[in-house]
């Protein structure tokens, strides 16, 4: 019997609902174990195969989707054979959301959680598994960031070609800015609390506003080339941009908003779009 590790397989950028948050933007990097008899070439598996066969399930079971706790009371599907349909109540209001079955993960339990995300994808790995191996330990982790602020964003981008068209995919995400070439932890932390568990959405996409029991709420409808997603949530969970949601325009979107804010000064951003990827945007004056 040996072990090997493969310390961050991949990174599963999602967005899940929650029953006090509502829609919430999240990044967990993947670890994995596998313990086993040595096969014939003397390995437990070979590595390609765990990035390529292993990474691939994970990534098409979580990765840019919607995760959902299917046994949750906040959850109502309703009845329909060719695309997901599905409505969440929750305090602030309600999140519906018609969208193509590929967009959407139902994971058993009543909250989405490290542990019942792990036991899911824990029982679908070892149905591709080989035989030779006995034993797996999958660890779900967010970045360790220390004390810099970060926030969690939804959004979808219908011109994308891949995955990240989906109108309900999101990120956990840093932040970094500079003011005049020094760090400032302030303007950090006052971004990071504007886009605390929100949904960033193009103003392009937003066919309308409506009221439920008084509470208005955005819709926003698009067809990509995966099919039509149509999403309606709470005003208040919305930011609405005048471009796509991509990291270059929200970092750009970023700097600009600050050099307006002020005046005078000089402002770079480092924007992520989950973990260690991201857009630079500068804006403002420069000083000689």
């Amino acid at each position: 019997m040996a072990t090997l590790f493969v310390d961050n397989l991949t990174v599963l950028d999602f967005s899940y609902l929650h029953a006090k948050r509502g829609m919430v933007g999240e990044s967990w990097i993947v670890d994995l174990e596998l313990t086993g008899d040595l096969d014939d070439m003397g390995m437990v598996l070979d590595f390609g195969r765990i990035k390529k066969a292993v990474k691939e399930a994970l990534d098409a079971e979580i990765d840019h989707k919607l995760v959902v706790p299917e046994d949750s009371d906040c959850l109502t599907r309703l009845p329909d054979e060719d695309q997901v349909n599905l409505e969440w109540q929750y305090h602030a209001g309600v999140i519906r959301m018609k969208a193509p079955l590929c967009s959407s993960a139902f994971i058993p339990g009543t909250e989405i959680t490290k542990s019942a995300v792990t036991l899911h994808l824990m029982t679908l790995l070892y149905g591709i598994l080989p035989d030779n191996v006995s034993e797996l330990v999958l660890t779900l982790r967010e970045e360790d960031a220390g004390t810099a602020p970060s926030y969690h964003y939804s959004h979808g981008l219908k011109k994308h070609d891949g995955n990240c068209q989906r109108i309900a995919h999101g990120h956990r995400s840093q932040i970094q800015i500079f003011e005049n070439g020094r760090r400032s932890r302030y303007w950090e932390k006052l971004w990071a609390d504007r886009w605390e568990d929100i949904y960033i959405g193009s103003e392009e996409d937003l066919e309308g506003t409506y009221f439920i029991d008084e509470v208005p709420h955005h819709r926003f409808r698009y067809t990509a080339p995966q099919g039509l997603f149509e999403l309606l949530i709470p005003e208040d969970h919305c930011y609405l941009v005048n471009t796509d949601s991509t990291v270059e325009h929200l970092a750009a979107h970023i700097a600009a908003e600050l050099a307006d804010e002020a005046l005078g000064k000089h402002f770079r951003v480092r924007a992520f779009e989950g973990v260690a990827k991201g857009a630079l945007a500068e804006a403002g004056v420069m000083r000689a």
